[in-house]
C-alpha cells in the first residue's frame, strides 16, 4: 500500500510539470502585459519634485481670490502643466481685509507667510495683492538673495518700482519677479455710464481708507486721471472715510453734488463699536438710500448689489500670471518678463438693482455685459 501511494504521487507531479510545461510552451509567443497602477492616495505632484505656492492678501472666500487661483491653475494647464500631476499646489491667505486689518497684524501675517515659504521650499511663488508683494514677495527677496525663488504677481494696484532692490524697471524688473498690475478701467467705467446716461456730468469716487484703497487712489492721483479733462465724466470729489457713519453722511451729501457714485472699496468701515462692518450691510444701506446709478471697479460690486461694475478679471488675470509662471517653470528669467497692465476687463450689471433705480438697459449694452445678477446679495462673509 506504501509503495503504491507513493507513486501516485509522482505520477500526479509528473502530470502536474507536464501541464505547466505545455502552458509556457503555448504562451510563448504572446506579449507580456504589466501594469502599474498609482496606488490611492499617492501624490504624483509630490514624485515630481515640483511646488508652486500661492500666496493671497485676503481670505479664502474672497471672490477675487477664488477666480484668481482657477485661472492660475487654468493658465499653467494651457502650457502643460497639470495641478497634482505636474506640481503640487499650496496656498497661504494672509487675511489681511476682514481679521488682520492693523499694520502691525499685518506685518505679523507677512511674517508667517515668510515662515511658510522657507518651510515649503516652493519652486515658484504666485502673489496675489499689494499686501502680499509689500509684505511677503519683497522682503523674501531680500532676505535670500542667494536662492533667487521665482515670484509671479497679480492684482498690483501700487507702483512695484517703488522696491528699488528688487524691481529695476517695469520694461526689465532684472531680479526674481514679475507679473500684472491691476490698474481700474475708469475711461471704460465712465464710458459705459455716459453710453447710459448722456446728460451726466460727474461722478463722486467712494472708499474706505484702508491699504488697497490708499494705494488705488495714490495711483490714480499719480496717472492724473482725477484732472485728465479726456475722461467721459469729470471725477467732482474722491470721498475716502473710515467710518460707516461717515460713509453714510457722505452718501446722502452727494446726491445733489454728483451725478453718479463711484465705487472704489467699502469692506473696511468701521462700526460705531471699532469692528469692521459687514460689506452686505454697507451695500444695503447705501443702495437704500442712494437714488444715483452706481459704477463699481471690481466685478463683485455688482454682485454685492451695486447698479454696475467694470472692471480687471480676477479669472483672466489669473490665466495671464499662470502663462508666465509655465514659462519661469520652463527656464525662462523672471526679471527679463515685463510688468505690465494686461487690461483684461469684465462688465457686469446688477438687473435687480436696476429696477429699483428705474433703469431699463438696451440689449445692445447689456449684451456687452461678461455676468449679470439677477438679484442683491444678501449675506456676504
Amino acid at each position: 500500500m506504501k509503495i503504491k501511494t507513493i507513486s501516485i504521487a509522482v505520477i500526479s507531479l509528473i502530470a502536474i510539470g507536464a501541464i505547466a510545461a505545455a502552458i509556457i510552451f503555448l504562451n510563448r509567443s504572446r506579449p507580456v502585459e504589466v501594469t502599474f497602477e498609482n496606488p490611492e492616495g499617492i501624490n504624483r505632484a509630490a514624485m515630481t519634485g515640483k511646488k508652486i505656492l500661492m500666496i493671497h492678501s485676503y481670505h479664502k472666500e474672497w471672490g477675487w481670490d477664488i477666480d484668481m487661483e482657477k485661472g492660475i491653475t487654468d493658465g499653467l494647464a494651457s502650457k502643460g502643466y497639470i495641478k497634482d500631476k505636474d506640481y503640487e499646489f499650496k496656498s497661504f491667505f494672509m487675511d489681511t481685509k476682514i481679521t488682520y486689518t492693523l499694520p502691525g497684524q499685518v506685518q505679523v501675517r507677512g511674517d508667517q507667510a515668510i515662515k511658510y515659504i522657507e518651510d515649503y521650499k516652493p519652486d515658484l511663488v504666485f502673489i496675489n495683492d499689494d499686501n502680499a508683494l509689500t509684505y511677503v514677495a519683497v522682503p523674501y527677496s531680500i532676505k535670500h538673495p542667494q536662492e533667487n525663488l521665482p515670484f509671479v504677481f497679480a492684482g498690483i494696484n501700487g507702483d512695484p518700482t517703488n522696491f528699488k532692490s528688487v524691481i529695476d524697471s517695469l520694461e526689465k524688473p532684472g531680479h526674481n519677479m514679475t507679473g500684472a498690475l491691476e490698474r481700474f478701467p475708469y475711461f471704460e467705467g465712465f464710458s459705459l455710464v455716459k453710453r447710459m446716461f448722456p446728460r451726466v456730468k460727474t461722478v463722486a469716487l467712494f472708499a474706505d481708507s484702508s491699504e488697497s484703497s490708499n494705494s488705488v487712489i495714490a495711483q490714480l492721483k499719480k496717472d492724473g486721471i482725477d484732472k485728465d479733462s479726456k475722461m467721459p465724466i469729470k471725477i467732482t470729489a474722491i470721498v475716502q472715510v473710515d467710518t460707516f457713519t461717515d460713509w453714510q453722511k457722505k452718501i446722502e451729501e452727494y446726491q445733489t453734488k454728483a451725478d453718479v457714485i463711484g465705487v472704489i472699496t467699502y469692506h473696511q468701515l468701521k462700526g460705531t463699536d471699532g469692528k469692521i462692518v459687514d460689506a452686505s450691510e454697507v451695500v444695503l444701506w447705501t443702495i437704500n438710500h442712494n437714488k444715483l446709478p452706481e459704477i463699481g471697479f471690481l466685478l463683485f460690486h455688482a454682485e454685492d448689489g451695486f447698479w454696475s461694475a467694470v472692471g480687471a478679471s480676477a479669472y483672466k488675470n489669473g490665466q495671464y500670471i499662470g502663462k508666465i509662471g509655465a514659462d519661469v517653470m520652463g527656464g525662462k528669467n523672471p526679471g527679463e518678463i515685463p510688468i505690465t497692465d494686461p487690461k483684461l476687463v469684465d462688465i457686469a450689471f446688477n438687473l435687480e438693482r436696476s429696477t429699483m433705480l428705474g433703469i431699463k438697459i438696451p440689449l445692445d449694452i447689456l449684451n456687452l455685459a461678461t455676468q449679470t445678477y439677477t438679484e442683491i446679495k444678501k449675506t456676504r462673509f
